[in-house]
């Protein structure tokens, strides 16, 4: 039950010679605070709570004075050597501290219970400060940075697209919110331990079972789902399977998302020392999309994707020192996508794309503790991997889609690549303690990739970060590295006509952050982060409607080239996360913006202005949430339509032109989500009944741009939307 509180953000330390195994929770405590709690949980065993450096120490109940025998030099040892394991335990727990200023931890409760799609635990970061993102995808920026520059780890192993609805929007993430223990994530600064992305990570482990059988059977209106843990002797075991049920709830005339994923992990101890899981997850789609039903102007695509991803991981502690961590990996990936339009009034156009990857990947971690003052940790990572591309669509425009200037009338695009190579990775880091209130470390990586075929590209990234306490509770913490990304074996950009890759892309960034919490558990931060990015990988966007099923043969597909890019801003946020009722608020001012032809212009998901708060309050049987985002209108780009002559038949003919790329804004986006559940006991178990709304005001947030010419020969601009209001319903039965 102390491991609950301590995933929940509570710093609790003690010695196992003080907490041993066979300590059980002797009655039911009261609501209150969670050190409440535990202070009520340690009192049968005469075990009280100590604060020393921002720190909980777990240490035996002092005897009143009056009662205290007369000290032997025998008891007086043990008490000593007692003492000592509780000071170097909690010293080590110091130097494992995370020294990172943009660290956050969500705990598998917050993220159930928050006001999100489908209780996604990718979506939930878009809750954090720094982050950009539509509420349509479960992918999200993390301070300017693209989506694809966030790396997603599940016990150990860096997952490999873990998505569902791939090829519109990536709607769902594949991964279990109740299969998971929590997520920790970072916005920015992290150690060199994880490489190959530039903007953040999400890390996250699969629930530990508590018990010897625990099954849970949910069923809403995303998903249908079950799950199954436990426990027995030295090997423990979960499996969660989802299938999506969207395709039972919406008209079929609008298509059939149909989906599932399963997770299983099955874990040994092999030794006190040593343990075993064997993991596997797998994704599987068959979705059609209809966005136009209209037999004269249908417009449809129909993605298969198959995603297969089995990895072995090792733990091992050799000493009191010295532990390691390894991961072997498989990786089995299909992606097919066919699409069509037929509108003569716009566009007549097909595509037939598919991609096949196969990867298999060592990684391996050490760290060496020698003393209470010193860490070190070094490591490799190891992938081979083979990409095949086979990519065939032709496209033919008309009216105002065949009038933009340089547009040809038709398109015909057919090309195959295949690719085949490594990628290597080493890295080292040390950390120490220089007194009782500063902590540094400096680490170095080194990065190399084989598939591209780019000659000389390895990257070097050296980072630094300082935490200082500046009291018992406020630290100062800062970050300064370089960190690297290199095009992704899979992403091969051959929809836009590419067949080669780029050189890996570099960014620059410092952090400097304040953290102060009060003494009534509200948590203050503030923090700056500037971020230079080179080596800008060129990208395709379309500039009025980025929701386009076959997005590469719209007219409005624009290629981005930036000779550079740079991201700064300032967060606030404060928050209490501790007890039955909870809050949290954040403000984040920044700009992003990409480098071209010498000019600076925003990109595309730039927000000047951004809000996130929430609320939540539960008891033994409700609970309730409530959200809100609120941010700047993303950039966007006008357009101008000119006469330029007639035609043979005497029709006149036009000539549309973009303005400056995004020069102007959309209006601003602002939604209020809820969640309301309530437990009932079960003769076996509980049954838990929610319900909640997305964007509960139903605010028309805008998305999108649709231009067109009316029976006047003007130009008509009309807008699409994001998310309408959404609700949703679920029960849970856990037994």
């Amino acid at each position: 039950m102390l491991e609950e509180f301590r995933d929940a953000g509570l710093d609790i330390a003690y010695a196992t010679n003080v907490v041993t195994d066979d300590l059980y929770v002797a009655s039911e405590p009261d609501p209150g605070e969670p050190l409440d709690i535990v202070r009520q949980i340690l009192v049968p065993h005469r075990l009280v709570l100590r604060s020393d450096a921002g720190v909980w120490f777990i240490v035996p109940e002092e005897a009143p004075a009056a009662a205290q025998p007369e000290a032997s030099a025998e008891t007086g040892a043990a008490a000593e050597a007692q003492l000592d394991n509780v000071i170097v335990a909690a010293s080590r727990y110091e130097i494992s501290r995370d020294l990172s200023t943009s660290q956050f931890s969500l705990d598998r409760r917050s993220i159930q219970t928050m006001p999100d799609i489908g209780e996604d635990p990718i979506r939930v970061t878009q809750r954090l400060p720094g982050t950009a993102a539509s509420g349509a995808s479960a992918r999200a920026h993390f301070r300017g940075g693209e989506e694809n520059e966030v790396g997603i780890m599940l016990n150990g192993n860096w997952l490999f697209d873990p998505f569902h609805i791939r090829d519109y929007q990536n709607i769902f993430s594949a991964i279990d919110a109740r299969a998971i223990q929590g997520v920790e994530v970072y916005t920015g600064g992290f150690p060199v331990r994880f490489g190959d992305r530039m903007s953040g990570l999400v890390l996250m482990d699969s629930l530990e079972p508590e018990d010897d059988r625990h099954n849970e059977i949910g069923l809403s209106v995303f998903n249908t789902s079950l799950l199954t843990a436990g426990s027995r002797g030295d090997t423990s075991w979960l499996f969660s399977a989802r299938r999506g049920n969207l395709d039972l709830v919406i008209d079929p005339k609008f298509g059939q998302p149909s989906y599932f994923d399963v997770f299983g992990e099955f874990a040994w101890e092999l030794s006190p020392a040593a343990r075993l899981s064997v993991n596997v997850l797998y994704a599987d789609d068959s979705v059609e999309l209809v966005l136009e039903t209209d037999p004269a102007e249908r417009e449809f695509v129909r993605s298969d994707t198959r995603n297969a991803q089995v990895w072995l991981q090792l733990a091992s502690e050799w000493s009191d020192t010295l532990t390691s961590n390894t991961v072997l990996s498989l990786v089995d990936y299909s992606n097919i996508r066919v699409g069509a339009a037929d509108d003569e009034e716009k566009m007549i156009a097909s595509v037939h794309d598919l991609r096949d990857t196969r990867q298999v990947g060592l990684q391996q971690d050490w760290t060496w503790s020698p003393s209470d003052r010193h860490r070190t940790a070094w490591g490799l990572h190891v992938v081979y991997g083979e990409a095949d591309f086979a990519y065939d669509a032709t496209a033919e425009y008309f009216e105002l889609q065949a009038s933009y200037v340089d547009q040809r009338d038709e398109l015909a695009r057919s090309l195959t690549a295949s690719s085949d190579g490594a990628s290597y990775a080493l890295y080292v880091s040390d950390r120490w303690k220089l007194s009782g209130k500063a902590i540094l470390e400096w680490g170095l990586r080194w990065d190399d990739q084989t598939y591209t075929k780019l000659g000389s590209d390895s990257q070097l990234s050296p980072r630094l970060s300082l935490m200082y306490r500046t009291s018992e509770n406020s630290e100062l913490r800062i970050s300064a590295g370089r960190y690297h990304q290199s095009q992704a074996i899979q992403s091969l950009q051959i929809e836009d006509g590419v067949t080669a890759y780029h050189p890996a892309q570099r960014a620059d960034q410092l952090i400097a952050g304040f953290h102060y919490r009060t003494a009534n558990d509200i948590s203050l931060r503030i923090e700056g982060f500037y971020k230079d990015i080179g080596k800008v990988r060129p990208r395709y966007e379309n500039l009025y409607d980025p929701l386009g099923i076959m997005p590469e043969l719209q007219p409005d597909r624009v290629r981005v080239a930036p000779t550079s890019a740079r991201a700064y801003g300032i967060e606030v946020s404060a928050d209490r996360t501790k007890g039955p009722r909870t809050w949290w608020v954040s403000y984040t001012l920044s700009e992003v913006s990409d480098r071209v032809a010498g000019r600076d212009q925003p990109r595309s998901w730039d927000q000047r202005h951004a809000l996130q708060a929430g609320v939540a309050w539960r008891n033994e049987k409700w609970d309730f949430s409530a959200a809100t985002s609120v941010h700047s209108g993303w950039p966007t780009t006008s357009l101008s339509l000119a006469e330029v002559g007639v035609d043979d038949e005497g029709e006149p003919l036009y000539e549309a032109t973009p303005g400056p790329r995004n020069a102007e804004r959309l209006p601003s986006f602002a939604s209020v989500d809820v969640r309301l559940s309530r437990r009932f006991d079960l003769p076996r178990g509980s049954l838990l009944a929610f319900v909640e709304v997305s964007n509960v005001l139903n605010r028309r947030n805008v998305c999108c741009l649709d231009w067109d010419i009316d029976d006047n020969g003007d130009l008509e601009r009309g807008v699409d939307h994001w998310m309408p209001l959404l609700p949703a319903i679920g029960v849970l039965w856990e037994f």
